[in-house]
């Protein structure tokens, strides 16, 4: 059995009721919540959904975007021993309902106004019980809690199962390094149906700090009012490109930059407005980052963090620790993520010193010419290019040498002839020939705003699209 790690005697948040019950714990707009109320509030709605039904082990699927709504329903869901999944209501129909039938779930929870189908499933209602009832469950972090469905990069995205030990020692390894006091706030910037939303709220209730949920539409105001955020890096350059405009200051101290290659550039005019920047590595089955460094020049992702172990073998990156997933869901029963006790990532990796370097997917190499092709090595030069602020690079058929490599990239210009050229003449003196883009497209917004990583999955469909049309 794996070593039972007591972060809690207790459900984390009545654990700060209990310490600090008055202290304000989370904000969303003008409201502000104390760790008292939060806990009030969390086992009122874990009676409501004990009155209508819901019992230890059943999953609830939660298609919705971030709202305070879902931070109380995680929370009720796993105070009565349940478990929660989320799901990306931007999915299409029919992708949503192969999630659905893969995931059986008990019940659902969808605010109103769903752009999607879902009457066929039993619907849940996050409301306090019309009469006082006991919840029977205690304090279990061995649990299975949350359910998380992987970025699916080939097939079907698998449901990672997560515990509450496994999250907090995600949290825990990570705050050893990063600085996140009582009084500090990060924001819920990521989506709750990712693992990096998630980490969010498992730091927080970790820390016994501030979460702060943002109003619809008031992401960047909500922004400007925190200490710490969990970003991509589009979304740090329009933070301080808007604050430049606008001669703003920010309360903004650290970030946590994740979800593509991220340009030093970007780091160094952050640093210089007095923002640290963190970067690192990680996963959803080991509950997010894995390894992490405040960010430099050097594009290695860092040392391991406490509570992980990592090896390499054979070039492929290995894991495992306190911080690994129970398994993955399927069937309604929970199975091992392997045979082995290292969780093959299938990522490449080499060390330097003491760094982790990355090399890339196995699974996104491609051989073109009789040579194996790696993208995110032609990525990483792309990024070198100053107009250059997110690049992916995928392989497209070609009658002579196989597969060649195709650029889609977001720039921080239009993606002109003259821009063309200049990223061709500028790759022509960082890569050999059969690793330099045929073509330079551009990144679709609705691929590239999705405030995640950005699945390549996508992006191969979005191309095959467009290149059979």
């Amino acid at each position: 059995m794996a070593e039972v790690t007591p972060y809690f005697a207790t459900w984390p948040w009545q654990h700060w009721a209990t310490k600090r019950p008055s202290s304000a714990a989370l904000r969303f707009g003008e409201q502000i919540f104390s760790w008292a109320e939060i806990s009030a509030r969390v086992d009122e709605y874990a009676q409501g959904l004990v009155e209508q039904g819901v019992k230890r082990d059943q999953l609830i699927g939660v298609v919705a975007p971030n709202s305070l709504q879902v931070l109380w329903l995680i929370l009720a869901t796993i105070r009565v021993g349940a478990r929660y999944v989320g799901l990306n209501p931007r999915c299409s129909q029919p992708e949503l309902d192969k999630q659905l039938q893969q995931l059986q779930c008990d019940y659902l929870w969808f605010p109103a106004k769903i752009p999607h189908s879902l009457d066929a499933y039993p619907r849940l209602q996050l409301l306090p019980p019309s009469q006082p009832r006991l919840v029977p469950v205690t304090w279990q972090p061995t649990r299975a809690a949350t359910l998380t469905l992987t970025s699916g990069s080939t097939g079907m995205p698998k449901a990672v199962v997560h515990s509450a030990q496994t999250q907090l020692a995600s949290a825990a390894g990570l705050l050893e390094r990063m600085d996140f006091g009582e009084q500090d706030r990060w924001l819920l910037s990521l989506p709750l149906f990712h693992i990096s939303g998630l980490a969010i709220v498992w730091r927080w209730l970790y820390r016994g700090a501030q979460l702060v949920v943002a109003e619809p539409g008031q992401f960047e105001k909500a922004l400007a009012g925190v200490t710490h955020a969990s970003l991509v890096p589009t979304q740090l350059q329009r933070l301080l490109a808007s604050q430049t405009e606008e001669k703003q200051s920010l309360m903004l101290k650290e970030v946590l930059l994740g979800g593509a290659l991220i340009p030093v550039s970007l780091t160094r005019q952050a640093e210089e407005a007095g923002i640290h920047c963190w970067c690192g590595y990680g996963m959803t089955e080991m509950g997010s980052t894995v390894t992490a460094k405040r960010a430099d020049a050097s594009a290695g992702v860092g040392s391991i963090l406490p509570n992980r172990e990592l090896t390499l073998r054979d070039g492929e990156i290995l894991v495992r620790g306190k911080t690994l997933c129970i398994g993955y869901y399927r069937n309604k029963t929970i199975f091992p993520v392997g045979e082995d006790e290292w969780f093959a990532t299938k990522d490449l990796g080499s060390w330097q010193g003491e760094e982790l370097y990355i090399q890339g997917r196995a699974d996104n190499m491609f051989i073109s010419g009789g040579e194996n092709i790696q993208p995110e090595m032609i990525e990483k030069a792309l990024l070198g290019h100053s107009a250059v602020k997110q690049a992916f690079v995928l392989p497209v058929e070609d009658s002579e040498f196989g597969q060649r490599p195709v650029a889609i990239v977001d720039t921080n210009q239009v993606l002109d002839i003259r821009l063309r050229e200049s990223l061709q003449a500028y790759m022509t003196e960082q890569v050999n020939g059969l690793c330099r883009p045929v073509d330079y497209l551009v990144l679709p917004d609705s691929l590239g705003n999705t405030g995640i990583k950005v699945s390549r999955r996508e992006l191969a469909t979005w191309l095959q699209s467009g290149m059979s049309s």
